[in-house]
């Protein structure tokens, strides 16, 4: 959080990306010491000046406090990306996730009023694809009541039968690097939107 704080203060982000370890563990600013898809980070993501706020075990309220606490005051981002829930879905309902993922829209809102918020689709992970297929669908409601951007680039980590495809995961929820090459050209997309 901290080193957040720093780096913001220093070099104003361009866009953000709020998340957990799936974003954490890819690339870019602040540097971890785990880092698993950061060629594709620096191809497609770091032209477009994305911070990464991603943080290992991470939940709704873990973001909330970030924001809470400053992550997202003074700059103003072209965009803020919202790509968490997946560690809540062992300890919430779907209807908690929704819940939490709209109070944590309306906090960016309050503090970046101009930016364009896209609200992410719970990436997939193994045995729960139709759980987060079932919260996804809701998201898109959500994000029409709250007038924000839904977006789904974890489609892509998908197999024609709707279950992840093993060969671009390292675990059966953080991509490999063949998963976050798949991943970063559908995320800029939206950036460049």
């Amino acid at each position: 959080h901290d080193a957040i704080l720093q780096l913001n203060k220093i070099s104003p982000p361009q866009n953000v990306i709020i998340a957990n370890s799936i974003i954490h563990y890819w690339g870019g600013e602040p540097q971890y010491q785990i880092v698993r898809g950061e060629e594709a980070w620096n191809r497609f993501l770091k032209p477009l000046g994305l911070r990464n706020m991603g943080f290992g075990w991470d939940r709704i309220e873990n973001a909330l406090w970030r924001v809470y606490h400053g992550e997202l005051d003074g700059y103003t981002a072209k965009h803020v990306v919202l790509m968490i829930g997946t560690n809540n879905l062992g300890i919430n309902t779907n209807e908690e996730i929704i819940a939490g993922l709209k109070r944590l829209v309306e906090a960016v809102q309050l503090r970046q009023p101009g930016t364009s918020i896209l609200l992410s689709g719970i990436l997939p992970r193994r045995n729960m694809e139709k759980r987060v297929e079932e919260i996804n669908r809701e998201l898109t409601k959500l994000a029409t009541v709250m007038k924000v951007t839904y977006i789904n680039p974890g489609r892509v980590l998908l197999s024609t039968s709707g279950k992840i495809d093993e060969n671009l995961f390292s675990d059966g929820l953080h991509p490999n690097v063949t998963g976050y090459n798949k991943l970063a050209p559908v995320l800029a997309a939206y950036l460049k939107q």
